[in-house]
């Protein structure tokens, strides 16, 4: 090989190495910004659907619940890491709801957060599941009048791939009980 082949070789060996390092690179990159999901996404991804709703709301502890009938759809969005409600409720005052359900795999904490058309705010709320009962628990705030923090607590329990419940608890003058109860029933 002479002096022009060799020169010429390096050439070609250092474009090679360099396309290679960059793929690397690129290849890294890649797999850094594909999402994942992991066996608790799946595991909420088993909601995704459109269910009947049954919602009975106690304004009051001492008198019967409202109760009403509506409609939600479970997705899986962004990747598959959040599950997405939209809650259509038939009532006297037609209500909407809008609620996310997720996995963070950095705190390795499941979290929910809901708004609706009943109040300006959002309630934000933090828990665990329980896979012997099937059940997730939240606890969190929610805006309270005057600005004042209302402590809650969520509580969804799955009896089977085709009904659950999800029950929802404020706190009040110490007190705890229970507001709103959705039973979900799948529809498709």
């Amino acid at each position: 090989m002479n002096k022009r082949s060799r020169a010429a070789w390096r050439q070609v060996l250092a474009i090679a190495m360099s396309l290679a390092a960059g793929s690397a690179i690129a290849g890294a990159a890649t797999v850094a910004a594909t999402p994942h999901t992991s066996q608790q996404h799946a595991q909420l991804a088993t909601l995704s659907g459109h269910w009947a709703v049954r919602q009975s709301i106690w304004t009051d502890a001492k008198t019967p619940p409202v109760v009403d009938q509506g409609t939600a759809t479970y997705t899986m969005v962004l990747g598959g890491h959040h599950l997405r409600q939209d809650l259509r409720i038939a009532s006297g005052k037609p209500f909407e709801g809008l609620g996310y359900i997720g996995y963070d795999d950095a705190t390795g904490k499941y979290y929910s957060s809901w708004m609706d058309t009943n109040f300006s705010g959002m309630i934000l709320a933090h828990g665990n599941y329980d896979a012997a009962s099937r059940t997730y628990t939240f606890t969190g705030d929610m805006p309270g009048k005057g600005g004042a923090p209302v402590p809650v607590r969520e509580v969804m329990r799955i009896a089977d791939n085709g009904h659950f419940v999800y029950e929802y608890y404020e706190t009040r003058d110490g007190k705890e009980a229970l507001a709103v109860s959705l039973q979900y029933t799948r529809a498709d």
